[in-house]
């Protein structure tokens, strides 16, 4: 596929690629499964809340696991002891771990109203302890009842299993509380065990001086055992919180990636509606997907050692190249051009410095652009000095016509603010011409949208033969204009051009405006032009501030939505 992979193979050399893998620094990787960090890292990014509330959820799920577990093993437990041959005193036992599973049950379940537990924190500890406190008086009260009324001395069956239970089941939240709990369940324990072991030594008489050191052997080998059982709940507490919190935070930037990701192509979809329109848009946009997927099924075809580094690199740019048969080309019926240009140009060329001059075609076009907007006009491109746009393509409007003059009134206003505030010898000249055009995008690794059609080189022709801060428009385009406007005749130099003689154009010129305030569509097109030119002049650190609160909420949204496990 290229020179360095062939290299590789034939000269018996570590891989790039595997050189570059031994390089990676491992120090992040180890600090992903470090408690401490991990906890910081939450805290820094402000998920702490979120992560806590995602926790009681999945405690919640735990804690329906243990229910289920709870009451199959006394379930279990009971039916084993129907099986015993003497049921004289098994039917208190089986009462006991019948009524202990059912007040369990009750006692827990308390937890699954999350309303209730969000207001009152405490109900979570206090269920637990009291849950436990069951499960303990139970198992050391079977012992107590047994050893005074049949003299059977019985160890205690449930201690592990409710240290488990403590630490991989209960509610409790965090590591110091389970902890705080399971030690008071291993010092209940310990003391019964003493009185077990105590109780039996009695009953040996015999052996009670020679078995009294066996006796805290016993004591300290059950401690030591209970004790291991609190420091495994421990860490599996410790190591599943580690385990979340890193899934908890990849599942963070996953979705901050996503907004990020949806964020770029709304972004890259609003540039793309800038230039085109949207029904061109989206076949572009289908014809790139179609020729990239096209390029990767060739280049997945090709056998790699067949290929050199020169084929390569022109594999890469073929995507860009257009199928010869495919033109992103459509017509468009009833639309107004509006071709306008800087009078006075050619002479700040060449006396004004290169700097102020940019400057000023700045100003003046990011002006105009602010005015396309309002006005529902569509810029198709600068050409120097000269500004040209179309209203009426990307959406149809009935007062496409008159959408192209205003903008052309609010140019040369525009331009007159300019040249009082830069005191430049500069003015406009504008023609609009309605009619039909050709639509759309030519090339290949640079594309270009453009319109096409005789009336668009009409517009041309108003605008270059147009008087000097005047808008000049066809007797088609006046035809549209509901007599809003005020006009004379055109100039000398329009009815002596060639191409508008050919085509039989007669022109006039806009002199102002009519009362506006009697026509609705006016007033409603004002309207939205103001709320334009608001936001369109809005503060952007102001905007990237917003969309950056507004894209954390809406990840700390998601993550509090997301399902637990």
């Amino acid at each position: 596929m290229n020179s360095q992979f062939d290299s590789g193979i034939e000269g018996n050399r570590t891989h790039p690629f595997r050189s570059n893998i031994d390089r990676i620094p491992t120090t992040h990787n180890e600090k992903n499964w470090e408690w401490t960090y991990l906890v910081r890292k939450c805290r820094n990014l402000e998920l702490e809340e979120s992560y806590d509330l995602y926790m009681r959820r999945l405690r919640i799920g735990y804690l329906s696991i243990f229910i289920f577990i709870e009451l199959l093993v006394a379930s279990v437990h009971t039916l084993l002891l129907l099986t015993s041959s003497d049921l004289t005193y098994s039917y208190i036992d089986m009462v006991a771990y019948m009524v202990t599973g059912l007040l369990l049950w009750l006692i827990l379940s308390i937890n699954f109203k999350s309303e209730l537990i969000s207001k009152h924190g405490w109900i979570v500890y206090a269920s637990s302890w009291l849950a436990v406190s069951v499960m303990v008086l139970m198992d050391i009260g079977l012992n107590i009842y047994h050893a005074t009324s049949t003299n059977d001395i019985l160890n205690p069956i449930y201690d592990a299993y409710t240290l488990y239970a403590i630490y991989m089941f209960m509610p409790i939240p965090y590591i110091l509380q389970p902890l705080i709990l399971g030690i008071a369940v291993t010092i209940c324990y310990i003391i019964n065990y003493s009185f077990v072991i105590a109780s039996k030594e009695r009953n040996q008489d015999s052996y009670y001086e020679t078995n009294q050191q066996n006796q805290m052997h016993s004591i300290v080998n059950e401690a030591l055992y209970l004790i291991s059982v609190n420091c495994l709940g421990i860490f599996f507490r410790l190591m599943r919180d580690i385990a979340l919190r890193t899934t908890f935070l990849d599942r963070r930037q996953y979705v901050e990636e996503n907004l990020l990701l949806r964020y770029a192509r709304d972004q890259e979809r609003s540039l793309l509606l800038s230039i085109l329109p949207a029904q061109i848009a989206d076949r572009l946009q289908e014809d790139v997907r179609n020729r990239i997927e096209r390029s990767k099924q060739q280049h997945q075809q090709r056998t790699r050692f067949d290929q050199r580094s020169i084929n390569s690199s022109q594999s890469i740019k073929r995507w860009r190249q257009p199928d010869h048969g495919t033109l992103f080309i459509e017509p468009h019926k009833d639309v107004t051009v509006l071709y306008a240009d800087v009078v006075n140009y050619t002479h700040l060329t060449t006396t004004l410095d290169v700097k102020k001059l940019v400057e000023a075609l700045h100003d003046l076009f990011v002006r105009f652009d602010i005015a396309s907007e309002e006005h529902n006009v569509m810029r198709i491109k600068f050409l120097g000095d000269c500004y040209y746009c179309v209203a009426g393509l990307a959406s149809p409007n009935e007062d496409h016509a008159m959408c192209c003059v205003d903008l052309g009134l609010r140019m040369i206003k525009d331009i007159r603010d300019v040249r009082e505030k830069r005191h430049l010898n500069i003015d406009m000249r504008i023609g609009v011409h309605s009619g039909d055009v050709l639509s759309g995008v030519i090339g290949a690794a640079k594309w270009q949208f453009d319109i096409w059609s005789k009336d668009v080189d009409i517009a041309n022709r108003l605008e270059a033969t147009g008087a000097t801060g005047r808008v000049h428009v066809s007797q088609h385009t006046l035809s549209k204009l509901d007599g809003e406007y005020f006009f004379e005749d055109g100039t000398e130099k329009a009815r002596e051009d060639p191409v508008l003689q050919k085509h039989n154009i007669r022109t006039f010129l806009i002199k102002s405006l009519r009362d506006p305030k009697h026509d609705p569509r006016r007033v409603k097109r004002e309207l939205l032009a103001k709320k334009l030119s608001e936001a369109s002049k809005s503060n952007f650190m102001y905007n990237s501030t917003l969309q950056q609160y507004n894209q954390n909420d809406e990840i700390v949204s998601t993550l509090d939505e997301s399902h637990a496990g």
